[in-house]
């Protein structure tokens, strides 16, 4: 049966008996079976041999008083001489001869002139002469003569049984017939001894048998007596084993003799047939079997066995004793379903039997496969409730099988321990806070192992000496906050050395400490997978336990060690990834002081205002809420809403010049004015050199000086980017611009091989050569690589418009900015910092409590009319958690002191702006005016905010006068 399948117990019950029942009748019968035919065949094989001993015997009482009376006979006086009336002389004693002979048929003598003369009993005559027989004849003699001239005569006569003649002698011409043609005549003349011939057709009656013949020596005469073989037919009828057997007589040449079926097999064969031409297969088997029992002498008998028409047949051939002619051999074939029919009917009465006792025994089996099955089936059905987790039902069966009463109660015990231990996975695994998980712990454990009380020892850090934790006694806690017990007390510093669970009688003095009474303790170290001390708990009870009891206490202590361990570690991971949260956020912070301090102080604000609408009463904020999942994940999100900007270039975030990349280019420009002031003190040395006038030269070379200082001072207001550029002064930049210098030295040498590919894309120019003092130059131009752009159709739903160059780094570009330092593609650089916040938080793989952290943390650029980055989402498509977000971001961003880019704002000015930004579309109003209204922006700015900042009084004029105006 394959693993994958089951039978129920009661199909399996009735199935076995069944299948024993039958298995049982089926060897039964076959063994009986096999047996009977065994002893049949053994039994068959003795009862041919006895067959073969009988038959032997009546062809000897059959032939032998034959033998006997021609031998007489071949000394009778009258016989010896020669002549018809001679031989009548004889007549009595030939009749003699054939009343002790009831084998023969006749008594006769044949001479060398061709007489012949017969004695015949008329119920065994082999003469018929063609009309019926006088009445009273009991014997026939008949003879024929031949005169040595004259024609062969033949005279019959009747006896009766006083040998007195019974009418006329009948005379009639001879019918051919000549003894010394004969083969009984020319086999015995001068041989000596009893001659007995091969079968043969008789010449009056035309019947099969065979002759004896004497010879006596005196005028060629030899007697005789003939024996038809009908007699050795009936004997062997007689010795049929089964109505289908066979059996033949055979000389050594394979002549049938005699058979028990003469009107089968004899009918259509003229004279005497050998056995092969008898047209059957099992009889013609015979013949090679007699070839080899004629060529052995050890051995009286051969077997064999064929199929003929599907059926087997038994064949046998066996030697019969000396029949003092020649050798006489019985044949025996036997249907083997006749043979062994008597085995077979045993074998079927005793499967009918087995058939009868299946059909009594399914139902019987039936019942007691119920009776037995029933308590284990009321078993599974509750054990089915145990696999649903239902364990109010207790499992208790009864039955008179011990096993299965034993089984029951150790599932009932199962099930209760089963119960204890889900309800303390249940409970415990409810509890989050671990100050409670601690004493539910110890309660649960207490209460399952049926303790009075329970103290806990921990390590509160892995270097630190357990200390207690949690106690307990008669399911009330224990006041713990000033006991501080010596480990030895209660046998913890023993039990963490033998790691296996301490019982002793609790210290006088520690029970004192405690208010307890004296009582037993059971002190269990609490290790983990690594067998590392988690800590140790003892068990107070008022007696002492036994083994099982302690064993169960010992399993119970690991699943203790093990929920320890599993909120242990919970609590540290949890720990870690706040640790790594603040390790990102503090680098973030400190990676640029212009926004230093930011992560850590928008978590503050996101928090204040959550706070602030979870309490709100009125309003569309009235009833929100917050699961500990949401506070985890807007912590969380808070925390890493820029972390990002840990891939944003240092020298962008902190680009506090227009030229200022990784450094400052103000520098380049600076010298090449240089250059220009250097060649007008050489053109000015020229003049004089060639003749010009000193002042005027030196004047001119003055103004030209005072020129390039003004307008050097011109660029370096621009690059600073504190003022807005207008028309007029992008005019002049450009006219400044195209000062020319003579450069001399090849620019491209020196420099890194990824701006050398750039210039190379660049055709090389003749040195020297004249260039503009302020240029944007295609090599300047830092091509976007393929992986920094996204697809309209890009999972995280991104929309902003991406520029072509990764940076441009024109010199009359950045210069030309008309507000602030950044160019177009460094704007969208740091705005990027959203998008790989996005991507960095969606590629963690958080629970499904904080599926929202990515959203919270990037949509703090986002707006309420739908115009932010990076997705364009409006309000509605905002949680409340992003919303906070964006106010706490913007509060912070506007108050805060350290960043020097620009100088920070007072809590009125902040919240003026905010309220304008609310009316705008850009933040939420209803959030903002609960973060007004609630105080939570005067938390924050009491605890964050400079003294000077702290100017607002009356906080409600900033609150938006249609909250939801700025809403799509």
């Amino acid at each position: 049966m394959g693993i994958g399948r089951t039978v129920k117990l009661r199909v399996l019950i009735v199935s076995a008996i069944v299948i024993l029942v039958s298995c049982v009748g089926v060897f039964i019968a076959l063994g009986a079976y096999q047996q009977s035919a065994a002893y049949i065949y053994r039994k068959a094989l003795v009862a041919t041999q006895q067959s073969a001993k009988q038959t032997a015997i009546d062809f000897d009482n059959l032939m032998g008083p034959v033998r006997a009376s021609v031998q007489r006979l071949a000394i009778s006086p009258y016989l010896r001489e020669v002549g018809f009336d001679n031989w009548l002389k004889a007549v009595p004693a030939m009749v003699e001869e054939l009343r002790s002979a009831p084998g023969a048929v006749s008594f006769f003598a044949g001479d060398q002139q061709g007489n012949y003369f017969v004695v015949a009993d008329i119920e065994r005559r082999d003469v018929n002469l063609g009309y019926p027989d006088p009445a009273g004849a009991v014997y026939l003699v008949y003879g024929i003569e031949h005169p040595p001239l004259g024609a062969s005569r033949t005279r019959f006569l009747y006896l009766d049984s006083q040998l007195k003649q019974v009418g006329p002698v009948i005379k009639r011409d001879s019918a051919g017939y000549d003894p010394r043609q004969r083969p009984w005549y020319q086999q015995a003349l001068g041989r000596g001894e009893l001659i007995r011939t091969m079968p043969y057709k008789f010449f009056n009656t035309g019947d099969i048998g065979s002759t004896l013949a004497f010879d006596t020596g005196q005028h060629g005469v030899v007697v005789g007596s003939d024996i038809g073989h009908n007699a050795l037919d009936q004997l062997l009828v007689e010795r049929r084993l089964t109505p289908s057997s066979q059996l033949v007589l055979l000389n050594s040449d394979g002549q049938v003799l005699a058979t028990d079926r003469p009107e089968v097999f004899l009918a259509s064969v003229r004279g005497a047939p050998k056995v092969e031409q008898l047209q059957r297969p099992e009889l013609a088997a015979l013949a090679p079997m007699l070839k080899e029992l004629n060529g052995e002498q050890d051995t009286d008998f051969r077997l064999n066995s064929l199929q003929v028409d599907g059926n087997l047949w038994h064949v046998e051939l066996l030697r019969l004793p000396d029949s003092g002619t020649a050798q006489v051999y019985l044949g025996i074939t036997v249907p083997n379903d006749e043979l062994i029919g008597a085995a077979r009917n045993m074998r079927n009465q005793i499967f009918l039997q087995t058939l009868l006792v299946l059909l009594l025994a399914v139902p019987l089996a039936a019942w007691a496969s119920g009776y037995i099955a029933a308590p284990i089936t009321r078993l599974t059905l509750k054990i089915k409730g145990i696999r649903s987790f239902n364990f109010n039902e207790p499992i208790e069966t009864k039955s008179f099988i011990t096993e299965v009463r034993e089984l029951s109660g150790a599932l009932n015990q199962s099930s209760i321990t089963l119960a204890r231990f889900m309800d303390i996975i249940t409970r415990l695994s409810a509890e989050p806070d671990l100050e409670k998980f601690l004493p539910t712990l110890l309660r649960l454990t207490s209460e399952a192992s049926q303790s009075k009380g329970a103290l806990l020892y921990m390590r509160l850090t892995p270097q630190a000496p357990l200390k207690i934790v949690a106690g307990r006694w008669l399911q009330q806690p224990l006041d713990l906050s000033e006991v501080n017990l010596d480990q030895q007390l209660f046998g913890v510093t023993q039990c963490i050395a033998a790691e296996q669970p301490i019982e002793q009688v609790a210290d006088k003095h520690a029970c004192t400490i405690l208010g307890l009474p004296e009582i037993a303790t059971l002190s269990v170290p609490l290790l983990s997978r690594e067998q590392e001390l988690v800590g140790v708990l003892v068990l107070f009870n008022d007696h002492a336990l036994d083994a099982s009891h302690v064993e169960f206490i010992r399993v119970l202590s690991r699943f203790a060690a093990m929920a320890l361990e599993t909120r242990g570690l919970i609590e540290q991971q949890k720990a870690l990834f706040e640790s790594l949260i603040h390790l990102v956020a503090t680098a973030i912070d400190a990676k640029s002081p212009y926004t230093g301090g930011h992560c850590e102080r928008v978590p503050q604000a996101a928090k204040l205002l959550a706070e602030a609408a979870c309490k709100e009463a009125q309003g569309p904020y009235a009833g929100f809420s917050m699961s500990d999942g949401d506070w985890y994940a807007l912590h969380i999100g808070a925390w890493l809403h820029d972390c990002g900007k840990v891939t944003t270039p240092e020298y962008v975030v902190d680009k506090a010049t227009k030229l200022e990349t990784i450094y400052d280019r103000i520098h380049e420009i600076r010298l090449r004015f240089e250059v220009l002031k250097r060649d007008a003190q050489v053109e000015y040395l020229t003049a004089i050199n060639e003749g010009a006038d000193p002042v005027q030269a030196q004047a001119a070379r003055d103004a030209q000086w005072q020129l390039l200082d003004e307008e050097f001072s011109f660029v370096a207001r621009c690059n600073t980017g504190s003022e807005y550029m207008g028309d007029e002064q992008l005019q002049r930049l450009q006219l400044i611009a195209q000062r020319r210098w003579l450069r001399t030295l090849d620019d491209r040498l020196g420099i890194s091989g990824e701006e050398r590919l750039r210039k190379e894309a660049q055709p090389v120019v003749e040195l020297p050569v004249w260039e503009d003092l302020i240029a944007d130059k295609p090599e300047q131009q830092v091509p976007r690589p393929a992986n920094e752009t996204f697809d309209k159709d890009n999972v995280y739903g991104f929309n902003m418009a991406i520029p072509r160059f990764l940076y441009d780094r024109g010199e009359l570009k950045n210069l030309s900015i008309r507000r602030g330092t950044l160019t177009e593609e460094e704007r969208y650089k740091i705005n990027e910092h959203v998008i790989q916040t996005i991507k960095m938080l969606n590629a963690l793989p958080f629970p499904n409590a904080l599926r929202q952290v990515p959203e919270i943390a990037g949509g703090h650029h986002e707006r309420m009319d739908g115009q932010g980055y990076p997705c364009g989402l409006s309000g509605e498509q905002l949680s409340p958690l992003a919303r906070m977000m964006a106010i706490a971001d913007v509060f912070e961003a506007l108050t805060a002191r350290d960043r020097p880019y620009k100088p920070s704002k007072t809590l009125s000015q902040a919240l003026h702006i905010m309220r304008g930004m609310c009316e705008a579309g850009h933040l939420d109003g209803e959030l903002f005016s609960i973060f007004v209204r609630s105080g939570a922006c005067m938390q924050y700015a009491e605890q964050f905010l400079h003294e000077d900042q702290l100017d607002a009084q009356d906080l409600s004029k900033f609150i938006p006068a249609n909250p939801e105006g700025g809403r799509r």
